[in-house]
């Protein structure tokens, strides 16, 4: 079913993969001064929606994040959230993935984790109606929009994102990137937020007994997964090397 925004004062500005071994580090670099990036929310006024799944609720005024939680986020804040440092993800060719890769976005990150990561910085995790909503408010033109760009197949669309590209696994790449991709490596939707399709799905807090939904699709993803409106569902305690999260600022 279509989403519809009915009112809005406009935006200001998967199964599970496996978690990968890694290797154990003896040592720890001190983690990196957080950037600009790291700190950069969207407004996103509230409105009353009409969700992909036909129920209308009414959606405060919140803050988004512009991009992803990245490695050096995440490090930044594991410690005084509490929280352990995630397994290596093992991609080939990217080692060290939470230390060398900081602009990247943190994955192997339970929904319970990121919770806790989120709560050092102030803020919480959206729910699934508040994910949709963000994520389709660049669309007031055309709310029905299958993607966050609109209807355009990514393809045609000249790959706006991080997906299984051509949805064949060999093809992949076609889209610039094996695995992840920096959190900024792809245009900002009309709304202001990058990657909210594709890259790495990110969690929510919406209960679905025993599980939660994660929205948005991943670098795993064809390109039906990677809609305002897809979500696959995790048990809060998973970690999956395809999933990450972005962080809410309450108003």
């Amino acid at each position: 079913m279509p989403r519809h925004i009915l009112w809005a004062a406009g935006a200001v500005c998967l199964a599970v993969a496996a978690c990968g071994g890694g290797e154990e580090m003896t040592s720890q670099p001190d983690p990196l001064p957080m950037t600009r990036r790291d700190t950069s929310f969207v407004t996103v006024p509230g409105g009353t929606f009409i969700t992909s799944e036909g129920d209308t609720v009414e959606i405060q005024d919140f803050r988004l994040g512009t991009y992803e939680v990245t490695n050096r986020l995440y490090y930044a804040l594991a410690e005084e959230a509490g929280v352990p440092l995630p397994p290596d993800p093992g991609f080939p060719g990217m080692d060290r993935y939470l230390y060398d890769f900081p602009d990247h976005p943190v994955v192997n990150v339970s929904m319970n984790e990121a919770v806790l990561v989120a709560a050092a910085l102030g803020g919480r995790l959206p729910t699934r109606a508040e994910w949709e909503y963000a994520s389709s408010l660049g669309l007031s033109e055309d709310p029905g929009g299958k993607y966050p760009w609109g209807e355009l197949d990514p393809v045609l669309a000249e790959y706006p994102a991080n997906y299984l590209a051509g949805d064949e696994w060999e093809t992949r790449a076609l889209d610039g990137y094996l695995w992840t991709a920096p959190v900024d490596s792809f245009p900002l939707t009309d709304a202001g937020f990058a990657c909210q399709a594709g890259n790495v799905a990110e969690w929510t807090v919406t209960p679905l007994d025993p599980v939660v939904p994660v929205c948005g699709g991943s670098w795993l993803s064809t390109a039906d997964g990677i809609t305002v409106d897809s979500y696959v569902t995790l048990a809060p305690g998973d970690r999956a090397r395809h999933v990450g999260f972005r962080i809410l600022l309450p108003l």
